[in-house]
């Protein structure tokens, strides 16, 4: 659960998480951002993090497309409308265009694994080396389909290079963009100002806001972090399985350090909105979902579902 927390920086930070893409690959009626991980949709966990970090505003940029589908959100957001589909930076643009305020903070809605710490972290590192923008990075031995950071002798970021348009030699770099950029609204603004769809795609990319920036005599940092797990994007349902499991073993994790025993966590699975007690026991091939209370010391299970606090019939399932 999202809780307000101190403001990272004295001056307030608008938060843009780009949310127009329908995701084709999911092979779904739902834009891939709304399918739920634990009963929580995808893009829910990156607007519960603008929240952890302090934003002041969170812009969700939307299409025409999902706009309807977003509107049970249950989330103080405003939302900007991406009409056609014109890359990342035209997004970013939409969302820029009702930013309130100085800096911008950037995220992508099919990223939940991004966690606090590494976005505060982002901010600090951001503040400490006076940058104009940053952008987090990683590092990863299979970079194949991940933008390439290129850095200069002073070790600042002068380009960012998409798969696509990447050379050989650009294709061997290791350290890759992780899709996360923070800086002044207006610095950020002109940058994007200045896109062009001169590449493979013809789209307007928003990488290239670094390079535009850079070309000009800011300075672009990059926040490297090795955990390449927080990064992971959703394009597929296989993914989607795969960050599933991440967000499961922490969950799990979080429950039996405050006191309840998951005897069987394979056969287990239990929605983020769940609330239990201590000393809880909670038998093999159990599912527990939606507006549920386990009280202290109650054991449920085996072969037990239960949701919104009700017990089901397993027999006419």
């Amino acid at each position: 659960m999202a809780t307000t927390k101190e403001p990272i920086l004295q001056e307030k930070i608008s938060t843009i998480i780009l949310a127009a893409g329908v995701g084709k690959r999911m092979k779904s009626k739902a834009p891939k951002m709304l399918h739920r991980i634990l009963g929580k949709p995808v893009v829910s966990f990156v607007l519960d993090l603008a929240c952890d970090v302090g934003s002041a505003e969170t812009i969700l940029v939307v299409s025409d497309r999902s706009n309807d589908f977003y509107s049970n959100l249950d989330k103080n957001v405003r939302y900007a409308l991406q009409e056609k589909p014109r890359g990342t930076g035209d997004a970013a643009q939409r969302g820029l265009e009702k930013a309130a305020h100085e800096n911008v903070l950037i995220l992508c809605g099919d990223v939940p694994l991004l966690q606090k710490e590494t976005v505060s972290a982002l901010i600090k590192y951001h503040e400490h080396v006076n940058a104009d923008i940053t952008v987090l990075t990683c590092e990863t031995d299979d970079p194949f389909g991940y933008g390439r950071i290129l850095r200069d002798k002073n070790n600042h970021v002068v380009s960012i290079i998409e798969q696509t348009d990447a050379t050989p030699e650009q294709q061997l770099i290791k350290e890759v963009n992780a899709g996360v950029y923070f800086g002044k609204t207006h610095l950020i603004a002109s940058g994007l100002t200045a896109l062009t769809t001169d590449n493979r795609q013809g789209e307007y990319y928003l990488t290239d806001v670094v390079r535009n920036l850079a070309g000009t005599g800011r300075m672009a940092a990059g926040y490297l972090i090795k955990n390449i797990e927080e990064t992971i994007g959703i394009n597929t349902k296989e993914q989607l399985a795969r960050v599933r499991a991440i967000v499961k073993d922490r969950w799990f994790s979080q429950l039996m350090k405050q006191g309840v025993y998951i005897e069987d966590p394979v056969t287990t699975s239990i929605d983020l909105s769940v609330r239990i007690g201590e000393d809880v026991h909670i038998r093999p091939f159990s599912l527990i979902e939606g507006d549920t209370t386990i009280s202290p010391g109650e054991t449920i299970g085996p072969f037990t579902w239960i949701r919104d606090g009700k017990v089901m019939d397993l027999k006419h399932v």
